[in-house]
């Protein structure tokens, strides 16, 4: 079994993890795998690696890269991935579903301009734009 050295460049942006369009971290070394970074998270994903049976974790990758740690031992196609023996390489996002997770949210401004938008419209743009940015902390 062969592995991999995570990319060293301490110049480079740590990656943001998505799923399905939804911000969940920004990936660090510190917190180990994709798996263990995700399921600190509370992201809901089924594994068995640590039970002994490869493969459970297979996921699917909607964008971006990883690196193996480990070579992995389930076959995957090109747009999978093993979580659980894995790091991302750029900003990723999954196809697992954010709902229960710990997500970073993000603020949109609304248009400080005049508008043509009635009120209710206004509101309702607004409603869709607007979110609260939550700045994730990671201890060392």
């Amino acid at each position: 079994m062969t592995s991999k050295k995570r990319p060293q460049n301490l110049f480079a942006k740590a990656p943001i993890v998505r799923l399905q369009g939804q911000p969940v971290l920004l990936f660090t070394e510190q917190q180990g795998t994709l798996l263990q970074a995700l399921e600190a998270k509370k992201v809901k994903i089924f594994s068995e690696c640590r039970n002994g049976f490869c493969g459970a974790c297979k996921t699917r990758v909607i964008s971006g890269k990883v690196s193996y740690l480990n070579e992995p031992l389930a076959e995957l196609k090109h747009d999978e991935c093993l979580p659980c023996c894995c790091v991302p390489t750029e900003d990723l996002e999954l196809d697992l579903s954010p709902e229960g997770a710990a997500v970073v949210t993000y603020a949109c401004q609304p248009h400080q301009g005049k508008t043509n938008m009635t009120k209710s419209k206004q509101a309702q743009h607004e409603a869709r734009n607007t979110r609260t940015l939550k700045q994730e902390v990671f201890e060392d």
